[in-house]
């Protein structure tokens, strides 16, 4: 059976019993900030499980995708070793939210796996719960499984949670029952304590499919209380099951893969066997990878998801590497990839070019940053070999892995083909240093402790506060509960605020959170409110404080007044609005095939990342910024319309936000173009300018945004752009702020001497001629000071040396002046220069090439020393070397030592 039969089979089998086939979430999670990617099948449901959402379905079954980059089992460097482990996968899965529980998804779970797939029932084992006796029973006397292949799992009481599932440390929860695949005695392994599910850990057990059974809401203390509804999360691991169903004991010898691999075995001339079998096995796994995620807006970058994406291309490239292959190549594989799994997922084929397109770029980008990278290695490499070092550092080998994307596993392989090795542990200490400071910037979310009720009876599960943020600033509501989140910048407590009603705009949708103040009625302190977050409750807001303390207040005092910044709202609407109105206006000027890519909006500006191929012309931004500003003077309404069926929300061309998760009904932003001149006109009347799905806040009007300017434009990714703009008061000042310096500017130049910019040029042009002419006349003086120096060079242990402390204009004429120097020196010749060039003290060393190919002399073993006389460092190439010194003293003294060290080095 080919795998997209199986993956059809099994949403047909579960129609059959009353499911709704959902459609997989996108990879990338908007709505999670807990979420790196999409990682199990659960994710798109986690709202439900919690009470926060209702669907119109109590039964749901899905394929979907999944990325994991992290974990025991999931560790980038090891994807493709094994038969079993890889970054993209898919999951399927059914659910029942309060409606089925263990006897149906049991039962069904072994009639699809039993009939449908035709796997053999004495091959099948299952584990449960040590206490899961009703799972138990239902498996023997139900299902017919011999007691001797059902295994109790687990103890929480000895904290091990084996067979019994939590969402997190707290909220839902409950046992699980798993169904093992025996791959037979051959694939047995030597465990101390035997080979055997639940024991080991190795291939001959197989896990195939977990059956969660949702019941406790665990609580901060480890209590586990009843949920008000039970329910049922299923997974089964798509590539396992047709790797099984096929007869393969690899999921990469699968219909799935093999294609690629037999593409990647094309491309590079060579067979699929021994260690390019395994580089092989990793690009057919990456390009998958990266093929799904551009597709769902990961584009690659040095950031959060896109380096994730990054990681993976340039590891895949890493591998075609070793299998020979200099040209770009992951491409193809991935275009591959797309064409074999467009059915099931039609967005491949939607983007496929779009997707292709940026892949390819990123190939290209990195085959550049590996040529950097190599020479920044070889540099590396002359300073190890000059130290008599054998080990490339941890901040060496961090280096190239931070700042040329080189995976520490591709500059093992280029060390140890030169006789070095690598210093991991120090490496993943520089990298362990690099999440800690990324931790830190994203402190609002760090440190998160459970929530303490105000009120101690009050159930917390499925509230969600109300938002009334769209219809006013101010709210008169009650605090429901508190938890502390971690320290600020200064190590202060912070904490976040849940309230039963609320005008916090959470931070979402590229919208930052509102800022505000809390009043309580007993007159306290205002709390000042930092920023507003989006929690699985909902909008949270963020205060300094200690969560304990504040606790207390609000038990004594639960009444508050909330209070949103009003200034800070109005700008951030300001920029929302514009936001809309610029991505009409670049659809309009670049075409349709603009797309959002991202964005930021705050009070100060908006940042807007749209994909685009080619920079935008200086003549396309004017008519962009002057389309945007028409759309301001037209001063249309801008029309929310809540609860519109997404359906029909798209039917009536709403932009959405690719890969962004929208309910089944959601909240549209609409405006329409044309000056409205008559007045009573509706209102949406004329041509629709823009329609977009968005949660955001806006104006009231387009004439409300005030002035709009764009800032910049520039790339951010491949096939990425970005635009920075500003509107309102901001864009104002900056407009008074240009105009008084032109005015200053104005003033330095001579009123009937043209137009500005034409002086101003002409006396940069006057200016950098002036430069050239002195620059020349310093590079003469400083030749013509060294005349007598190279009449009668000095004789040090058989050798001509010239030192000297000269002038140079830049570090190039210096290095020009040290060339020429040894240039006329002829043969057996070495010269130490020494300036100052802004305000650096430098030092220069020269050698002449028959010293250098005799290997008599190094300039970088005498700069080195040399340099060390004055408390400098430095090295470099055989011929010619640099250092840096601590002032111009430390140049004197570098000076006075140069002969001895000379002599010396010359000696050996």
């Amino acid at each position: 059976m080919k795998a997209k039969d199986i993956r059809s089979s099994f949403l047909e089998f579960f129609a059959q019993h009353g499911h709704q086939v959902v459609s997989s979430s996108t990879l990338v999670p908007r709505d999670d900030p807990t979420l790196l990617f999409t990682n199990a099948g659960m994710n798109q449901f986690k709202g439900v499980f919690l009470g926060l959402e209702h669907r119109d379905y109590v039964r749901a079954a899905s394929v979907q995708k999944c990325m994991r980059v992290s974990g025991k089992h999931n560790d980038l460097e090891e994807v493709g070793k094994d038969a079993r482990h890889h970054t993209f996968f898919e999951m399927l899965g059914n659910w029942s939210f309060g409606d089925y529980y263990k006897k149906e998804s049991i039962h069904w779970g072994w009639e699809f796996l039993t009939v449908n797939m035709g796997l053999e029932k004495e091959k099948l084992w299952v584990s449960v719960y040590k206490d899961d006796d009703e799972s138990f029973g239902i498996w023997e006397n139900e299902v017919g499984v011999s007691p001797a292949r059902i295994v109790r799992l687990g103890d929480l009481e000895k904290g091990d949670e084996e067979n019994f599932w939590s969402m997190a440390d707290t909220g839902p929860c409950g046992p699980c029952t798993e169904i093992h695949y025996d791959q037979g005695p051959e694939m047995k392994c030597d465990h101390a304590d035997g080979c055997a599910v639940g024991v080991c850990d190795c291939d001959r057990w197989l896990e195939l499919w977990n059956h969660v059974f949702m019941e406790f809401d665990r609580q901060a203390d480890g209590a586990l209380n009843p949920l008000p509804m039970k329910s049922v999360d299923t997974g089964l691991g798509f590539e396992r099951l047709v790797a099984v169903v096929q007869g393969k004991k690899s999921n990469y010898d699968t219909d799935l893969f093999t294609p690629l691999i037999e593409k990647m075995a094309e491309i590079s001339g060579r067979k699929a066997e021994g260690e390019d079998r395994i580089s092989m096995q990793v690009i057919a796994d990456h390009a998958r990878a990266v093929a799904f995620t551009i597709t769902d807006g990961a584009i690659p970058s040095n950031e959060g998801r896109g380096y994730v994406v990054r990681r993976i291309l340039r590891r895949a490239a890493r591998h075609g590497h070793l299998l020979g292959v200099e040209e770009p190549f992951l491409y193809k594989v991935s275009a591959l990839a797309m064409d074999e799994m467009a059915e099931a997922y039609p967005e491949l084929a939607e983007r496929r070019d779009r997707v292709l397109q940026v892949i390819r770029q990123e190939e290209e980008r990195f085959s550049r940053t590996l040529a950097s990278g190599l020479q920044v290695y070889g540099e590396f490499k002359i300073r190890m070999e000059n130290e008599g070092r054998t080990c490339l550092t941890g901040e060496e080998a961090f280096k190239l892995h931070d700042t040329f994307g080189f995976p520490v596993d591709l500059t093992s392989v280029v060390a140890e083909e030169d006789g070095f090795t690598v210093d991991r542990d120090g490496f993943k200490v520089c990298m362990e240093k690099q999440r800690t400071m990324s931790r830190r910037e994203n402190r609002f979310m760090e440190g998160i402790s459970p929530w303490q009720p105000v009120d101690p009876a009050r159930d917390l599960v499925g509230f969600k506060p109300v938002f009334t943020g769209y219809d006013g600033l101010t709210d008169d509501t009650e605090v429901v509960a508190v938890r502390a989140a971690g320290t600020d910048a200064r190590d202060q407590p912070l904490s976040h605020l849940l309230f039963s009603r609320t005008p916090f705009y959470a931070e979402a949708g590229g919208q930052v959170g509102d800022t505000g103040v809390v009043k309580t009625a007993g007159g306290a302190k205002e709390l000042n409110v930092l920023g507003a977050l989006v929690s699985e409750e909902g909008s949270v807001a963020v205060v300094s404080g200690d969560a304990d303390q504040l606790v207390e207040r609000f038990r004594a005092d639960v009444q508050v007044k909330l209070q949103v910044d009003p200034d800070f709202r109005l700008g951030v609407m300001r920029n929302h609005t514009a936001t809309h109105l610029l991505h009409a206006a670049l659809r309009n000027v670049l075409g349709d095939h603009v797309e959002q890519a991202g964005s930021v909006v705050d009070a100060e500006r908006l940042r807007f990342d749209f994909r685009h191929d080619n920079a935008v012309t200086a003549g396309e931004m004017r008519l962009i910024e002057q389309q945007v500003n028409e759309a301001v003077l037209s001063n249309r309404a801008v029309m929310s319309h809540q609860d519109v069926p997404v359906d029909e929300a798209k039917e009536r061309g709403a932009m959405a936000l690719f890969g962004e998760k929208y309910g089944d009904k959601v909240r549209v932003v609409e405006i329409h173009g044309g000056y409205q001149v008559t007045p009573g006109q509706p209102e949406d009347s004329g041509p629709v300018y823009s329609i977009e799905l968005c949660g955001g806040t806006h104006c009231r009007r387009t004439g409300d945004v005030g002035l709009f300017r764009i800032l910049g434009e520039g790339s951010v990714a491949a096939g990425v752009r970005r635009i920075e703009a500003v509107s309102g008061d901001v864009a104002l000042a900056r407009s008074n702020e240009e105009r008084d310096q032109l005015g200053e500017i104005g003033s330095l130049l001579r009123p009937d001497g043209g137009p500005l910019a034409e002086q101003t040029a002409h006396l940069i042009s006057e200016r950098d001629e002036l430069r050239k002419e002195l620059a020349k006349i310093q590079q003469d003086s400083a030749r013509d000071s060294l005349t007598d120096a190279l009449s009668a060079p000095r004789d040090v242990a058989g050798l001509k040396v010239v030192t000297a402390l000269v002038s140079a204009e830049d570090k190039n004429s210096f290095m020009q002046l040290g060339d020429h120097v040894r240039d006329k020196l002829g043969a057996s010749g070495v010269v130490v220069l020494a300036t100052e060039l802004g305000g650096k003290a430098t030092l220069l060393v020269t050698v002449t090439a028959d010293l250098v190919d005799a290997k008599r002399l190094h300039a970088g073993n005498l700069v080195k020393e040399i340099a060390a006389a004055g408390g400098g460092r430095g090295g470099g190439r055989p011929n010619m070397a640099q250092a840096g010194m601590p002032d111009a003293a430390a140049l004197d003294k570098a000076l006075e030592a140069a002969d001895g060290i000379i002599a010396a080095q010359a000696d050996d």
